[in-house]
């Protein structure tokens, strides 16, 4: 490939090919985690717990973010592959590549990074509609967030392809705007579905004996640790989403981008596999009925009926 005729100066150029190089290597490290994660979770479901429908939607979930993971994971693989071999003969020659890289690599990493936000969005409503007895008005706030997310979705989607990575200043800002908000409201939609989760699961404990409600508390932790790790590196990368992506290189928050891109995409499919392996090995042992189902909604089991249906003290119905 040619080399334009702007001067970086060598450290520059090497900070470049430095977080590029090292942020894969993050990735295969990340992506080794998932895999164990992800094929423990499967069994614990495939052969430790009974089948139902609920049960194989969610697993079809994870899979699915697995999946894009993957794929996230290859492309990857391919652009350095492409920037070292294909464009190894020198230091400049590499720093250059990595500045302006595979088109199609870069719009399917943008669409893979954003599925997957999505994915795990739809997954956490899921699972919050369940816990609430399939009550449809208390996912309705996370519900048009989802829905909004979505629509930024498909804008960045189409964006990246009609103006690709090299493109105007105008361009670029525009793209950079539709992509913060859209994870603005991926944050947004993270933190009502856990808190509406977290606030059935503690009115639900309320009611019950200690031995029960030890068992609420566990479970609002977990949630609470699962969507914490997701919303933190979410924070993150909205602050880093707001920095123009036509800042010059060697700039230190661009540097820090390539690692934290890829620590979304893995945490976005790896927190809510965490999370459904995390409630299986929850034990309902010595608890009641409804602290033993509220687990099994959260497990997505069978749906099961209590109280006084929906208007009950528990919850009514399983992710």
């Amino acid at each position: 490939m040619s080399t334009p005729d702007i001067p970086y100066p060598v450290n520059v150029q090497e900070n470049e090919i430095s977080a590029n190089l090292n942020s894969s290597m993050l990735l295969n490290f990340l992506m080794g985690i998932y895999t164990m994660v992800y094929g423990g979770t499967m069994y614990l479901y495939l052969f430790k717990k009974p089948a139902n429908l609920n049960r194989l939607i969610v697993l079809s979930a994870i899979s699915v973010l697995y999946i894009l993971c993957s794929l996230f994971f290859i492309v990857q693989w391919y652009y350095l592959d492409w920037v070292v071999v294909v464009n190894g003969d020198t230091r400049e020659s590499i720093f250059w590549a990595t500045e302006d890289g595979v088109e199609w690599t870069w719009i399917l990493g943008i669409f893979l990074q954003n599925s997957m936000l999505i994915i795990s969005d739809g997954l956490l409503i899921w699972r919050c509609y369940h816990v609430w007895g399939q009550l449809f008005w208390a996912i309705s706030a996370p519900l048009v967030l989802l829905v909004a997310e979505c629509g930024l979705f498909v804008a960045t989607t189409v964006l990246s392809v009609k103006f690709g990575s090299a493109t105007s200043d105008a361009n670029a800002t525009l793209f950079d705007n539709i992509l913060t908000a859209l994870i603005f409201v991926s944050l947004g939609t993270t933190v009502i579905s856990t808190f509406t989760i977290g606030y059935r699961v503690h009115s639900a404990s309320r009611i019950h004996h200690l031995s029960s409600r030890r068992l609420y508390d566990h479970i609002v932790t977990i949630i609470t640790e699962s969507a914490a790790a997701y919303s933190l590196v979410l924070i993150f990368e909205a602050i880093l989403a707001v920095v123009p992506s036509s800042i010059m290189a060697g700039f230190p928050l661009r540097e820090a981008a390539c690692y934290l891109d890829v620590i979304v995409t893995v945490v976005s499919g790896m927190a809510p596999t965490v999370l459904v392996a995390r409630i299986a090995l929850t034990d309902p042992n010595n608890t009641d009925t409804s602290a033993t189902q509220i687990s099994g909604n959260l497990q997505f089991g069978p749906r099961q009926e209590s109280g006084s249906g929906p208007s009950g003290d528990t919850t009514g119905g399983d992710v």
